[in-house]
Order: structure tokens, then C-alpha cells, then sequence
């Protein structure tokens, strides 16, 4: 690809996501990044252990700790590397999509319409959308090195293909939506047209290797891991349903890709009425003709990609987990390349600028969500940190939601939040609890959020060494004196 391009790819993301390099961490954020200053170098158990949370992801846990070297706390840095990260798999998709025979028009509108599409905030934005990104681009560079392998002599051949076959195994140790990786080059090669049982054939190792990746995780954990159903305490891989199959499949993820609106905020005018050019848009696009075979690599992409974490794919009106359709975006990005490649005289240029600005839209829109949360996130902490003073032997928090527009905020890391305020190991005890709080004791520090203004408010700053229930219950705010 040419430099110029690859500058503007980036230059336009730079310029979408400027904002959100100055948001704070959240939720999750707090944890990682406690974990990641955490290890010192001792990476072996990472390889040798399943992770407490039913997950096995140990190179996305170790680009975090090299990130946490260099970046320490600072949120700026955090946010920049992700930034980077998210700029990067922008021109591996042109890149992918060059390759795959679309036009300089077509391919740099998939890359610009994966780096602005409005789903990119839990991704790009999140540090726990960390292994979203890695795993992306690992998966993206075996794309492009495994097509790359398929156009050279057989000795410079296997090359490629070796270096493809472990940018696999780097993907499915960053993230498990990344085992889906040998089924996307059966697709590449069926679509290709020149297929053949030999080249097939040749991809047996891929499968196996994947197997065996599987295989050593399903010994670690003792089965399937990932998330369990809290009342049964089963995998919840395990507990999909013929209806929650199909809406996911067929409903919501495809109405969350063709319109990634976050409705906890209400909408501008500007986005009301881009909402119906961009509808106009693409039912344009619904009537091109396409090349069946290369539609069915991108559709194929898609429903491929999603069957990870399709047990997670009931995505709400507020966008929550659309990170998990970071890598499923590519193949929708693809699909809309190609029917981009279509079209004839002055729509092919109008379409995809009416698309492009809908998207942009929907993502600044989403973004003001974040940057919401991110300002409330910072000061909850700040809050909560200056009651972790002498004499304080626990912090109660009441009614701190977890998610707050949409957006994660306190579901985990309320704990880690504090301590990074504090920046001392000697902290009190913090425990953060849900409804009134009901049983305060000398040394508490009790904090009430309050819903309807968004914000732990307080009387006076320092340690409260009592309360009274019926001053929260009454108020929903912070009130405090002192148990004589």
C-alpha cells in the first residue's frame, strides 16, 4: 500500500477518536491494570494455568504488562497504545481487503468504515478491550500472510505460511474468539475459486494446531471455561437456547453492525437526519449486484467470527459487549466494500460518503457516553480516596451502578480504583455493596450515590467515623458525623 494512504487512514482515526485519549480507566481497567504491575516479569504460569476468570489469554496479559512498563497509571498512555493498536488493524483491513481484489475506493472505504464504526468505543477505547484488539491483529496479519502464501513459489510458500500458522497461535493465546481462525481460510479458499483438495489439505495443520490449542485449555480449566450462569454455575457456552441462537445470529447482530446507536443518550438532530440518509443508503447497496463468491468470504466472516461468543451476542439498545464484534466487523466492512465496488457513476462516491458520515456520527455520539462516564469514574475515585484515611477501617459504598449510559463503571475494580488513588498498600478495607447500607460501625466511611446527579456528594471531605441509615435512606446523598 502506499504511504499516503496509510497517513490519511490514520490521521482520519486519529482525528474520530482525539477525545478519548484524556478519559480515565473504568471498571475492568482498575483491575487490569493492578494485575499488570502485578506480575514482574513472571510470565511462565501465564502459560501454565487457566485463569480465575474461566479464561486462557496469556499474550493479551502480557502486552499488558509490557504496556503497564512504560505507561505506568497514566491514562493518556493507556488510551494512546490502544489508539495505536486500533490504527493499526485500520490499514491491516485495507490491506486485507486490497488483496481480496477490491478497488483503492473500496478498500479504503472498509478501513475507514472499521476504524469509525460506532461498536468501536468498548474496543478501542476500553483497556479490556486489550485482547479484542491484539487478537484482531494477530488474525489480520495470518489473513494477509496466509493469501501471501498462496501467490509465491512453494520454498518462500511455506514461509508465509509458517508465519501465518503463528500469528494463529499468538491470536488464540490473546483471545478464544481467535480459534475460529482455520475456518475463515477454509472460507478464503472456497471463495477464492481456484480451490482445491490439495490446498485444503494443506490447511490440516492450522486445525490441528487449534485443536491442540483446545484441547490444553480444556484440560486446564476442566472443561469449556468462560463466563458461568449464575444461578446454575454453568459454562454459558453451554447454555444456548434454539431462540437466543437465533436472534443472535439472525437479529442483533446485524442490527447492532448497520446501526451502532447507544440509546442511553438521546440522540442529535444531526444523527436524526444522517439516520435516514444512511437508511436510504443502504437499501442501494442491498440492490447491487456482487460476486457471490467473494459475499460469501465476507458473510461468512461474520456468522463465523461470532460463534465464540454468540452465548454473549443479545446486545441491548445501549451497545453493551459490542467489543465482541470487533472482529466480526471486518467481514461486514468487506461486505459493504463490495457492494461499494458496484456501484456506477456519481453514487459510487455519494453512498459511501452518506455511510461514512452516519458512522461517524453514531461514533461521536457513543463517545459522549464515555467521556460521561470516564469524568463520574474519576471522580468516584478521587471520593473514594480521600476517606481512605487514618483511622478509616472500611469504605461502604451504596448504590454505585455498575454500568452508568451504557457504559462499564463500576461492575468490577471499585476496590483497585481506590488503591490507585491511595497509591499505598496499606489501604483500609473496601467493600463496595448494593441497596441502603445498614450496619455502620466506628472507622466507616459510608458513601451514597446519588442517581440523580450522578455523583457521590459529600459534606465535607476526610474520614466520617459513623451514620445514620435514615440520613442516606431520607437524602440519597453522603452525610456523616462523628459516634461519640
Amino acid at each position: 500500500m502506499d504511504l499516503v494512504t496509510a497517513i490519511g487512514l490514520m490521521a482520519l482515526t486519529i482525528v474520530a477518536f482525539w477525545r478519548t485519549t484524556h478519559l480515565y480507566f473504568l471498571s475492568d481497567d482498575f483491575v487490569l491494570l493492578k494485575y499488570a504491575r502485578s506480575l514482574h516479569g513472571a510470565f511462565w504460569p501465564l502459560f501454565t494455568a487457566g485463569g480465575g476468570d474461566g479464561f486462557f489469554r496469556p499474550i493479551g496479559y502480557i502486552s499488558l504488562v509490557f504496556t503497564s512498563a512504560w505507561a505506568g497509571a497514566n491514562p493518556v498512555l493507556w488510551h494512546s497504545a490502544a489508539l495505536a493498536l486500533h490504527i493499526t488493524n485500520t490499514v491491516l483491513v485495507y490491506m486485507l481487503a486490497a488483496m481480496l481484489g477490491r478497488s483503492q475506493l473500496a478498500a479504503i472505504f472498509a478501513a475507514v468504515l472499521f476504524a469509525i464504526h460506532g461498536t468501536r468505543p468498548e474496543a478501542a477505547v476500553w483497556i479490556a478491550g486489550r485482547f479484542d484488539l491484539l487478537s484482531t491483529f494477530f488474525v489480520l496479519c495470518g489473513l494477509l500472510l496466509f493469501i501471501r502464501s498462496q501467490n509465491e513459489l512453494a520454498s518462500v510458500g511455506y514461509v508465509y505460511g509458517f508465519a501465518s500458522l503463528a500469528c494463529m497461535i499468538l491470536a488464540i493465546l490473546t483471545k478464544e474468539s481467535a480459534y475460529v481462525f482455520p475456518f475463515l481460510l477454509v472460507l478464503l479458499l472456497v471463495s477464492d475459486g481456484h480451490w482445491s483438495w490439495r490446498r485444503l489439505t494443506g490447511l490440516i495443520s492450522f486445525h490441528l494446531v487449534a485443536a491442540a490449542l483446545f484441547a490444553y485449555r480444556w484440560i486446564l480449566f476442566g472443561g469449556i471455561g468462560g463466563y458461568r450462569d449464575v444461578q446454575t454455575g454453568e459454562p454459558q457456552a453451554l447454555t444456548l437456547g434454539v431462540v437466543h441462537t437465533i436472534k443472535a445470529l439472525v437479529l442483533r447482530t446485524w442490527a447492532v453492525l448497520l446501526f451502532p446507536i447507544n440509546w442511553s443518550r438521546e440522540p442529535n438532530k444531526v444523527l436524526a437526519v444522517l439516520v435516514v440518509a444512511y437508511v436510504i443508503s443502504v437499501v442501494c447497496l442491498a440492490v447491487v449486484r456482487m460476486d457471490r463468491a467473494e459475499l460469501l468470504f465476507a458473510l461468512g466472516f461474520v456468522l463465523v467470527s461470532i460463534l465464540p461468543p454468540l452465548h454473549l451476542l443479545l446486545i441491548g439498545s445501549d451497545l453493551g459487549k459490542s467489543r465482541l464484534l470487533y472482529l466480526p466487523s471486518v467481514g461486514f466492512c468487506l461486505m459493504l466494500s463490495l457492494a461499494i465496488d458496484g456501484l456506477r457513476g456519481r453514487v459510487r462516491y455519494v453512498i459511501p460518503a452518506l455511510i461514512l458520515a452516519f458512522h461517524f456520527a453514531a461514533l461521536q455520539h457513543n463517545l459522549n457516553s464515555w467521556e460521561y462516564a470516564s469524568e463520574k469514574a474519576k471522580a468516584v475515585s478521587a471520593a473514594a480516596g480521600k476517606c481512605a484515611g487514618p483511622g478509616t477501617q472500611r469504605i461502604v459504598v451504596s448504590g454505585l451502578p455498575g454500568v452508568l449510559q451504557g457504559v462499564p463503571f463500576f461492575v468490577n475494580g471499585f476496590r483497585e480504583a481506590v488503591e490507585l488513588q491511595q497509591r499505598s498498600p496499606g489501604i483500609p478495607i473496601v467493600e463496595a455493596i448494593r441497596g441502603s447500607p445498614s450496619d455502620w460501625r466506628a472507622g466507616s466511611c459510608v458513601l451514597v450515590w446519588d442517581e440523580a446527579k450522578d455523583k457521590l456528594s459529600s459534606d465535607k471531605a476526610g474520614v466520617y467515623m459513623g451514620l445514620r441509615p435514615a440520613e442516606i435512606d431520607g437524602r440519597q446523598t453522603l452525610r456523616a458525623k462523628t459516634r461519640k
